[in-house]
């Protein structure tokens, strides 16, 4: 088979391109979604869908966004057909067969499609079609060529077909089956009997165990009697041992105690003894330390007088070199205030007339900056506005109103003076021959002087005329709390003295803007500040006094003195200035030499205070340690203590002889010997009277065992099974000959068609080592399978399984394998080897290298490449390239 060319219209991203195929290689190149995949997509689809299939495949090569029919046309030569064949699938689908040669024929719809499937049956093996066909992502599978009927003839025209015997190696395959697995496990008549055998086998082996068994329990019931008479008799006599030596025990028990009383009196004298030796070591140790701290008093009182006298010798030195400093100080200060003064006069006589223009000027900017602040402080010191009286007086109102209120609902006392007597109705006198009315809102007390005194107490009020008057209330005293005033009157007092300060800011800011202008207000301060101070003056003694024309005429005088002093000072300044150089190197000289001083004064003063600080600390030491011995020696003194020492040796001795004569008591009478005897008969009685249980026992369970396999016939079974696995083991023999025979005869079948299989699949084997060399060097060779697939390769004598082959080395030999399927198919069965992107694993060497064996197979087999990349195969020599670029 030979593709010629491929026409696709509406397929996938393809609106309409043309591709022109060469007989050798064909280079079909263009970037990612040009539609190279589409190509390789759509002569498979053309091949085997029908144009009226819509599965998912066929509706995947529909244009996005477009109510198109993708379109495909092929022109190929298959055998002696010249073929173009045409489908258009989901819109309008349709289908064209134009059979060009040998016999023109026009065929459309479903006999175009059967008849070019027939036409491909009759021409080329589909199944090599199909392996020849590489799609992208698949290039390390290696193809099944197992079934392809063109490679077996082309196979078959250089040796013997293998299959050549096939019918008896089925028959020996069939016999030998019979007795063995297809892994060589047996199986049938013999697998029965190598299983019955050994069971056979085992049943004899445990009869004869068994009646082994049986004879052997009869002499262990024998023993196990004979074993039980004895017992019955060490243990009579261990019965009797035990008595005798409890007997024994409760004799040294009263030695034990008297040893035990004399051990724990010795122990409480060499208790007391130790404590008697540690308190006369404890008054050795304080008399050492008491002795000790005294010494270290003595040397502490010669550390502080040696270090006084240092520091009264360094205290020496520095008063000299201070007093030293302070006279060249003292010149140095000298110099610098004539230097000074000489420029103080000259900054002084430049800064004059200056200070007198600034000083007017300030004058009333100050002026008014005084009344601005005056009328801040008023403003900021009072709260109280226009609008707080107006919200006062409201509150005052509402005050009222809910006073009147309550008073026109309360009850009212109309009261008439009528005689002398003074009367007063709340603290108010009631007038001579007056009326008056008072409101009842609280008690009101009514006194009629030395005559009656009468308390009026008010009824109920309504409860909201209350809550009116209370809320009104407290309204009006938080407004009064918040505003700082007690009154009405005195906020509006506030409130005008506010107003008028507000006014006289208002004014003080209009006059200062005119008294400014355009200068900035802090830095003619800063002016005047510093023309003051370089003109010695101040704003009390520079005042303004006198008249106008006095300070004119004054000030011009003072001008042409001041140039006078300028000129006379520039050369003091300059004849001072060496003076005041010099004085300062004498003070730098002095002041070295005082630091040095100061710095050793200091470490005599510390070292002084050091001494006194050590001397202290020790005399501290000495009293107290003085002062515990004293009070130690108070309580037991040195005799008491040395005479507590030997009485309590002398009775550690003594309790020490006692403790011995116990313990050789105790030691006479062998304890431990007795001890041993005593639990050594307890554990024989135990252990004795055990034994007769499990020797009672053994004997009873023999007994029971005995006539348990006396009833079952042992010697009779054991016959039968010895009778019966003699049969099997006659007839496994004889099975496993004939066994023997046909597995003879089957391997030595198979080698004669192993050998047959290794020259059929040689020209196969060869060719892909032909191409492989060129890649791998003249070291390879490959492992072919009866299946005829790579199943290793040796490199250089290194052999690796296919499966365990790199990434890149399975794609490359997968490759070969099929451009080796090529080469070995003639022409007129072969197919176009259709690679889609392959050769993704390769670097730059073998790339180079399958670039040759692709131009070797492109002589004799078309070859079509659809890359992304082109420059990967542009070393193939013969290749034609077409770009959908």
């Amino acid at each position: 088979m030979r593709l010629h060319s491929i026409s696709l219209v509406d397929y996938r991203g393809i609106t309409d391109a043309t591709v022109e195929f060469g007989s050798g290689v064909t280079i079909v190149e263009g970037p990612n979604e040009i539609g190279k995949s589409s190509i390789h997509q759509a002569i498979t689809q053309l091949r085997e869908d029908k144009a009226s299939s819509r599965k998912a495949s066929i509706k995947d090569t529909q244009p996005v966004g477009s109510d198109v029919g993708p379109q495909v046309e092929l022109h190929l030569s298959t055998g002696g057909y010249e073929l173009r064949y045409r489908k258009r699938w989901l819109k309008q689908p349709f289908t064209e067969l134009n059979i060009l040669h040998p016999v023109p024929e026009q065929l459309s719809g479903d006999e175009a499609h059967e008849r070019f499937l027939s036409i491909l049956d009759e021409t080329v093996d589909v199944d090599l079609l199909d392996a020849l066909d590489v799609a992208q992502g698949r290039s390390l599978a290696q193809a099944p060529l197992a079934e392809i009927k063109a490679l077996h003839g082309a196979l078959n025209d250089s040796g013997e077909e293998p299959a050549d015997h096939d019918a008896f190696l089925d028959r020996v395959e069939s016999e030998y089956l019979s007795f063995f697995t297809a892994k060589g496990k047996e199986t049938g008549e013999l697998k029965k009997l190598a299983e019955e055998v050994p069971a056979a086998a085992e049943q004899f082996r445990e009869l004869n165990e068994r009646s082994k068994e049986l004879d052997a329990l009869v002499d262990r019931h024998a023993r196990a009697t004979e074993r039980l008479t004895s017992v019955r008799a060490q243990l009579s006599a261990a019965v009797t041992e035990r008595d005798e030596a409890e007997e024994a025990s409760k004799a040294v028990s009263g030695l034990k105690a008297e040893l035990d009383r004399a051990v724990e009196l010795a122990e409480s004298a060499e208790r007391e003894e130790q404590r008697a030796e540690e308190a006369r070591e404890r008054r050795l140790a304080l008399i050492a330390e008491t002795e000790s701290a005294a010494e270290a008093v003595q040397a502490a009182e010669v550390d502080l007088e040696r270090a006084v006298g240092a520091q009264r010798d360094k205290d020496t030195e520095f008063a000299a070199a201070q007093k030293t400093l302070e006279g060249k100080q003292a010149d140095l200060d000298q110099a610098r205030a004539r230097a000074k003064s000489a420029s103080t006069d000259l900054a002084k006589a430049r800064a004059r007339r200056e200070v007198s223009e600034l000083r007017r000027r300030l004058s009333s900017i100050r002026e008014q900056e005084r009344r601005a602040t005056e009328a801040k402080a008023t403003i900021g010191s009072i709260t109280v506005t226009a609008k707080n009286v107006e919200r006062l007086s409201a509150l005052v109102t509402e005050v009222r109103i809910a006073q009147n209120s309550k008073t026109a609902a309360a009850a009212q006392i109309v009261a008439r003076r009528l005689g002398d007597a003074a009367i007063s109705i709340d603290g108010t006198e009631l007038p001579d021959g007056s009326t008056e009315e008072f409101a009842v809102v609280r008690d009101t007390r009514i006194l009629v002087d030395s005559v009656l005194d009468i308390t009026v107490r008010p009824g109920q009020s309504p409860a909201e005329l209350d809550r009116a008057v209370e809320k009104a209330q407290t309204a009006l005293d938080s407004e009064l709390d918040r505003l700082g005033v007690e009154s009405l009157d005195q906020a509006r007092q506030r409130a005008d003295v506010r107003t008028d300060a507000e006014a006289v800011l208002a004014e003080t800011r209009a006059t200062l803007r005119v008294l400014i202008g355009g200068d900035d207000r802090a830095e003619l301060d800063s002016a005047l500040s510093r023309a003051e101070h370089l003109a010695g003056q101040s704003p009390e003694t520079g005042g303004t006094s006198g008249s106008s024309g006095d300070s004119a005429g004054e000030s011009d005088v003072e001008t042409i003195e001041d140039q006078v002093a300028i000129d006379e000072l520039e050369s003091a300044v300059e004849s001072t200035a060496a003076v005041v150089d010099s004085a300062q190197e004498a003070v730098d000289r002095a002041r070295v030499v005082l630091e040095r001083s100061r710095a050793e004064r200091d470490e005599t003063r510390v070292a002084a205070v050091r001494a006194q600080t050590t001397r202290e600390q020790a005399t501290t030491t000495s009293d107290n340690l003085i002062s515990r011995l004293a009070a130690d020696r108070e309580a037991n003194s040195d005799e008491a203590l040395d005479e507590a020492l030997t009485a309590a040796k002398s009775q550690s001795e003594k309790s020490t002889v006692q403790v011995a004569a116990a313990r050789s008591r105790y030691a006479e009478s062998d304890p431990e010997t007795l001890e041993m005897r005593l639990q050594n008969a307890h554990q024989l009685v135990d252990s004795k009277q055990k034994q007769l249980e499990t020797d009672r026992e053994e004997v009873d369970r023999l007994s029971a065992l005995i006539d348990d396999r006396a009833s079952e016939g042992i010697y009779d079974k054991l016959k039968a099974a010895e009778e019966s696995l003699t049969s099997l083991q006659s007839r496994q023999a004889r099975l496993r000959r004939q066994a023997d025979a046909i597995r003879l005869l089957r391997e030595t079948v198979l080698a004669h068609k192993e050998e047959a299989q290794r020259k059929y699949v040689a020209p196969f084997k060869e060719q892909i080592e032909r191409l492989g060399r060129v890649i791998f060097g003249q070291g390879l060779s490959v492992e072919i399978s009866e299946g005829l697939e790579i199943v290793s390769r040796t490199l250089d004598g290194r052999t690796v399984a296919f499966e365990s082959l790199s990434g890149g080395t399975k794609e490359q030999l997968a490759l070969i394998g099929r451009l080796a399927v090529a080469t070995l198919v003639d022409d007129s069965t072969g197919a176009p080897v259709i690679l889609d992107d392959a050769f993704g694993f390769a670097d730059e060497k073998r790339l180079a290298a399958l670039n040759v064996i692709l131009g070797n197979v492109g002589r004799n087999a078309q070859v079509i490449l659809l890359t992304c990349q082109p420059g990967r195969f542009g070393a193939i020599g013969g290749a034609q390239t077409v770009s959908l670029a």
